[in-house]
């Protein structure tokens, strides 16, 4: 019989690199192999899992939840949605009452640029170098690295790219013409980098001046990552969208 790493390369698009190691079975945040040999998961799914594997909780509302109704079109209402998206704005920041339900975080990112685009009805975006927000056309578009981008290339051409951190270079590129600045709080990608105190609150004023509306990508950041609910209330600033998922699933 095929072992699953043979099956995967098989079938599987390698579009991942990997590890020559097939995991079966976690909990909490150790996971175990094939051969019973124990792990602890420091990649939790890229952020997924940050209330851990198979916690007791998590699996008991899943299963609730499968055993009485698995889908439920957004044409109707649900109950089990209702309770979510209530939960969701009592922690939400001041302001953020109206919720997109997607199925991924790149999703989000492109729910986040088209609704900035309806808005304001501008079409220009202002991104970080450094950022990542996704490896869909639009949400590739806004990410920064070129070995995400050049095989897909031409992207949108919509985008401009300012130094995270760096709020006067950030200035000059956001004009009547842009629908929003998109920044993570603290970038993740291109490492753990946390921007200097007054950076987040600069580019808030910059998009108060201008008109544009400002894009918080908290996709990794959030839901107690970094022992606030969100990265962004560590400097006391309040994005116009802000794109959630990875723990929100996990």
């Amino acid at each position: 019989m095929a072992s699953a790493q043979e099956i995967e390369e098989k079938f599987g698009a390698a579009i991942f690199q990997k590890f020559p190691l097939t995991i079966v079975r976690g909990k909490g945040a150790t996971v175990w192999d094939l051969s019973g040999k124990e792990y602890v998961d420091f990649m939790a799914g890229i952020g997924v899992a940050i209330v851990g594997h198979c916690n007791p909780d998590v699996v008991d509302a899943v299963k609730k939840q499968a055993e009485k109704l698995i889908t439920c079109h957004g044409s109707f209402y649900n109950d089990a949605r209702a309770e979510f998206l209530g939960k969701l704005a009592s922690v939400a920041p001041k302001g953020l009452e109206k919720a997109i339900l997607t199925n991924s975080g790149t999703e989000t990112v492109e729910a986040a640029m088209k609704l900035a685009r309806r808005y304001t009805g501008r079409k220009k975006f202002v991104s970080m170098k450094g950022a990542f927000h996704g490896k869909t056309m639009g949400a590739l578009s806004a990410t920064w690295n070129k070995k995400y981008r050049e095989p897909f290339a031409p992207l949108l051409d919509a985008f401009d790219f300012a130094e995270f951190g760096n709020a006067s270079t950030l200035a000059p590129l956001v004009t009547g013409e842009t629908a929003a600045v998109i920044a993570e709080p603290i970038q993740g990608e291109t490492g753990v980098i946390i921007p200097p105190p007054d950076f987040l609150r600069q580019v808030r004023e910059i998009c108060d001046k201008s008109g544009a509306l400002m894009i918080l990508d908290e996709i990794q950041t959030g839901l107690g990552r970094t022992g606030r609910m969100w990265a962004a209330e560590h400097w006391g600033v309040v994005p116009d969208i802000m794109a959630i998922s990875k723990g929100l699933g996990g």
